[in-house]
């Protein structure tokens, strides 16, 4: 029973400090925020690239950037650091698609917590902006 407790007390501990992915109704202006470094594209799977593209092609929404069948995708973002240097929440902006907002917030998560993007200098904790831009052909 004891560890019954301890495991339940850990999965409640590791939820509420999951990091959470906002949209927000308008751009944001997050050009006073410092730079977020940008370490390359390792954790951007294809698949989310694939999933975007079939959700223009398809007139689900329109998506900034597409182009007789090319996705010349970009989005800013704004990503909130805890003083440990963890995520704490990732802000975009709203694309008036759920769909893709759902999968652009899920590629963000996954390239930020493998190392893709993460803030530069020694003073982790608080807000950085960054991007996220490809290009798509099917």
């Amino acid at each position: 029973m004891k560890h019954f407790l301890v495991l339940a007390g850990a999965l409640v501990l590791t939820a509420a400090t999951a990091p959470q992915v906002a949209v927000v109704a308008a751009d944001g202006d997050w050009s006073r925020l410092p730079e977020l470094g940008q370490y390359g594209y390792n954790h951007l799977n294809t698949k989310v690239m694939v999933k975007l593209h079939e959700i223009v092609k398809q007139r689900e929404c329109q998506l900034p950037g597409y182009v007789n069948g090319r996705l010349d995708f970009g989005v800013s973002f704004a990503a909130q650091f805890n003083p440990d240097g963890s995520l704490r929440e990732i802000v975009i902006p709203k694309l008036n698609c759920p769909e893709a907002e759902g999968v652009i917030g899920g590629a963000l998560l996954e390239m930020i917590n493998g190392g893709d993007y993460r803030p530069k200098g020694r003073g982790q904790e608080g807000w950085y902006r960054g991007s996220l831009t490809f290009a798509f052909e099917a």
